[in-house]
């Protein structure tokens, strides 16, 4: 029966044999192991493991040839059931029935999820992304489950593995098989699996050439999928032996670089968490790439992951890192890009060191070197399919987490329990941050040392500015004093932090603006006025429009909610003008939201800002005087208005009234933090000294316990507690949680966790719209201007990103009720396109409660 049995078919000339199938996996799998797997995961498994490294790859190579067994069963060779229908068992959750007792006859007589042969079993029956669980006796009696089929179909399935095990010369199980290594297995099992499911090249040309004998067959194929492990981009990243900020950037390091250069990197002998806490515009990002090339170096986890919380931040510092890895490996290296838009980047589109098949959705992050969005990490933390391969691309990384400060509760929840897989699997972190609450900061290193299985040293020295680094072992480094005192050096002149009250009204927030926005009129420079939401952002430009004469000030708005590619055109303008080398030649006004106050490397002579909190403030104060330098030693051309940096903060708030904040800004920020802000703005001077005391407004805000607090502070202060309370129980819902709690690999899943719910509760419950215009000869366009006509049928790939570069993001409330009566609606011809399935199209003159602005963007009017 066994060469009958086939094992892919669709868009095949010919099936094609199961065993071959099993063959190629094995191949697969051991050029990973090979090519793929970084040697500090290499060492990590054969050590969990109990076992040497080659003996780990031939095991790899057994598990993938292994894969698909349970193909041989009657439901999935003769096609019937169907899916869904009563007697239907899919192959992968049979393989979790069929395969112990063939592994380990001692099964039968009592299976316990721990036994390696019955862990085996349930890693492989996930390798399509879900653990599935069984009750014990399922497992110990396969053959008494008719859907498995008679001792015919074991015998067949017997075969199979004694072939695979022969070809591998008989490669010996663990003694031992823990969670956190069957996990790291089945991602390797994963992509060993798809690498040899290309019907449309790999199986035909295996069909046409490989031998049909098992041994030459296998060896023909491992020659064949080395190359492919390589052209698919898969190959793990060298790292050079050193760098210097002055050999990868062409500058002098600062104190904080010096220090990680001399006083880290040559003490670093094992994994760990290095925590970064420094002011805005010192060089943190620059310092956390050469922390994590040494911590990749020290631990042989020579890939990184930058994970930072916006697309915008991860498009703009996505060509840092790949600059920055140009000199810091061997050779040319894809970076990836991962995000839910990335493919949709025009600049990442043309790459041409990245592959096609590094470029789908479910493959990014494998990619040795990548920078994405924070939640594309987390989502290795949370119970959605294919969480395995997430945590074995990681776990081959070093990573980056930028702007820590940002997350909220259910973030930051999901982030400790990643970080507990990360000290477990001996991942090394590098966490950044311009402005960390301490209870923040504890939390995470105790849940990175908890996984290490180390108790929190007594004693956490974490200078502000400085760095903080706890290795796995549970030992702790941190820079000299004279390091520190270097760091502390007080950045001059002083900033300034203007608090400037006012009414609520619309009419007395843009008289003060004016106060600040006429100095640019008079005197030149750069203003930037930064919005709590995109309608006051809105509102606000169109004051400005309206009061200020064109040719007199270059007026820019940048904000969520154009389409994709007129707020990438706008980020473009803005960074030619402002951002480091910009040529800031005329007068300009940059009214935005929250997207320029991180990670966007923009320079404004000063900024007026709505009252945010605190951590929020002083990342927009970074924003001011940001680039001391231009190339070749060139000081920017500051007005003479300009004597230091400046931000005003515009404040209505008002404890002592019935709603102490403006109500929209309580869908942005928590009430507490806002009104914190403000009694602390209100009775400090009006001069901020950058560093010193920096990480001491953030605590009295940050860390706040409720003690002392009375009336409306109280009364915010436990809303807030309440409503973070509520995020921690939902990311309890949502995450696999800390590794020492998982006895049983299907508690990793859970099929009523998507990865849309998880994503919602990041914060992007959002819709997608697609505007269509219609011309006067009555066809349907893209643009205003009708000159892009829209697809008539289904879409091609290049009119897909045609049609998500026009592509709009809002609220879902705001289109609730249209979908629902029907006024908002896909496009028919997209329920196939995995992309536009979900797209809603807005029929522009049809729908008047959502209109699209040239200048403005999307706008909503409340029906």
């Amino acid at each position: 029966m066994e060469t009958r049995l086939w094992g892919k078919k669709k868009g095949l000339k010919s099936p094609y044999p199961l065993v071959n199938h099993l063959l190629d996996a094995a191949a697969a799998g051991q050029a990973l192991w090979e090519l793929h797997v970084t040697s500090g995961v290499r060492r990590w498994l054969a050590a969990e493991l109990k076992m040497t490294e080659d003996e780990v790859g031939l095991l790899v190579a057994l598990l993938a040839g292994l894969h698909d067994v349970a193909k041989a069963i009657p439901c999935f060779q003769r096609e019937e059931p169907r899916p869904g229908a009563h007697g239907y068992l899919g192959h992968a959750e049979a393989a979790l029935l069929v395969l112990p007792t063939i592994l380990d006859p001692e099964v039968a007589k009592e299976a316990v999820v721990s036994q390696p042969a019955y862990r085996i079993g349930q890693l492989l029956a996930g390798h399509h992304g879900v653990y599935p669980s069984a009750r014990a006796r399922e497992v110990e009696r396969p053959l008494e489950d008719d859907r498995l089929g008679d001792a015919e179909w074991h015998q067949a399935r017997l075969e199979l593995v004694a072939t695979i095990r022969a070809v591998l010369g008989e490669p010996r199980l663990p003694d031992t098989l823990s969670v956190p290594a069957a996990v790291m297995l089945t991602g390797i099992v994963v992509v060993a699996d798809w690498l040899v499911s290309d019907t449309d090249g790999f199986i035909p040309h295996q069909q046409a050439n490989a031998p049909e004998d098992p041994d030459k067959r296998y060896g023909y194929t491992l020659g064949v999928v080395r190359r492919r492990v390589v052209a698919a981009g898969l190959r793990t990243p060298e790292f050079v032996g050193s760098l210097t900020t002055e050999g990868v950037w062409g500058f002098a390091p600062n104190a904080l670089q010096r220090s990680i250069r001399d006083e880290l990197v040559p003490r670093l002998t094992e994994a760990g968490l290095l925590i970064i806490s420094t002011s805005t515009g010192s060089g943190k990002s620059e310092a956390g790439l050469l922390a994590g090339h040494a911590l990749g170096r020290v631990t042989g986890r020579s890939g990184l992951y930058f994970g930072l919380p916006t697309m915008a931040t991860a498009d703009g510092m996505w060509l840092r890192v790949k600059n920055f890895m140009a000199k810091a490996t061997n050779g040319r290296v894809p970076v990836t890009l991962a995000h839910s838009m990335a493919r949709f980047s025009e600049v990442y589109g043309q790459d041409a060191d990245v592959t096609e098949w590094l470029r789908e959705p479910n493959t990014t992050l494998l990619a040795g070197l990548c920078v994405g969005t924070i939640d594309q990490a987390l989502l290795a933390g949370a119970k959605v399919r294919h969480n395995a391969l997430r945590l074995h691309s990681l776990a081959n990384k070093t990573v980056v987490v930028d702007e820590v400060h940002s997350y909220d509760s259910y973030m930051q929840e999901l982030l400790a329990g990643l970080l507990t897989w990360c000290g477990r699997l001996g991942t090394p972190v590098v966490l950044l941050s311009a402005t960390l609450p301490g209870r923040i900061r504890d939390r995470l290193v105790a849940a990175y040392l908890s996984g290490a299985c180390v108790a929190v040293p007594s004693s956490l020295d974490a200078s502000y500015p400085g760095w903080l680094f706890v290795g796995r072992s549970g030992g702790v480094l941190s820079p000299s004093a004279q390091a520190l005192r270097a760091m502390g050096v007080e950045k001059l002149p002083v900033p300034l932090v203007e608090h400037r009250r006012h009414g609520r009204t619309a009419v007395e927030r843009h008289e003060v603006i004016s106060e600040y926005t006429d100095l640019v009129r008079a005197g030149g420079g750069a203003v930037a006025v930064l919005c709590n939401t995109v309608k006051s952002a809105q509102e606000t430009f169109c004051f400005l429009q309206e009061s200020i004469p064109r040719n007199e000030v270059d007026l820019f708005l940048l904000h969520s909610r154009f389409p994709q590619y007129r707020k990438a055109g706008i980020i473009g303008e803005l960074d030619a003008r402002f951002g480091k080398g910009g040529r800031r030649d005329r007068p300009a006004i940059v009214v935005a939201t929250q997207v320029i106050e991180q990670s966007l490397d923009f320079d404004f002579d000063l900024m007026v800002s709505d009252l945010a909190p605190m951590a929020s403030l002083i990342q927009r104060l970074g924003r001011c005087w940001r680039h001391d330098l231009l190339p070749g030693g060139g000081v920017p051309n500051r007005p003479a208005w300009c004597e230091a940096p400046r931000l005003v903060v515009l404040d209505p708030v008002d404890p002592d009234a019935a709603r102490s904040c403006p109500p929209e800004w309580g869908e942005v920020y928590a009430e507490f933090e806002l009104v914190a802000t403000h009694l602390v703005l209100s009775r400090r001077p009006g001069r901020l000294r950058i560093p010193h005391e920096v990480d001491a407004l953030v605590q009295e805000v940050h860390s706040a316990t409720g003690q002392g607090l009375a009336g409306v502070p109280r009364e915010a202060w436990l809303t807030q507690y309440a409503q973070e309370r509520a995020q921690v129980q939902f990311a309890g819902i949502a995450g696999i949680g800390a590794v020492d709690r998982i006895a049983d690999l299907s508690q990793l899943s859970n099929d009523d966790v998507s990865e849309l719910d998880v994503s919602t509760r990041l914060g992007v419950d959002t819709a997608r719209l697609i505007p269509r215009y219609t011309g006067a000869d009555g066809k349907p366009y893209l643009d205003v201007e009708r000159r892009v006509e829209w697809p008539s049928s289904r879409p091609k790939p290049d009119q897909v990103t045609t049609l998500m570069q026009y592509s709009i993001t809002c609220p879902q409330a705001w289109v609730r009720d249209a979908v629902a009566s029907g006024r908002l609606s896909v496009d028919p011809k997209w329920v196939r396109s995995s992309v536009l399935r979900d797209v809603l199209v807005l029929p522009v003159e049809e729908v008047g409660d959502l209109t699209v602005d040239e200048d403005l963007g999307l706008l909503w009017r409340r029906a």
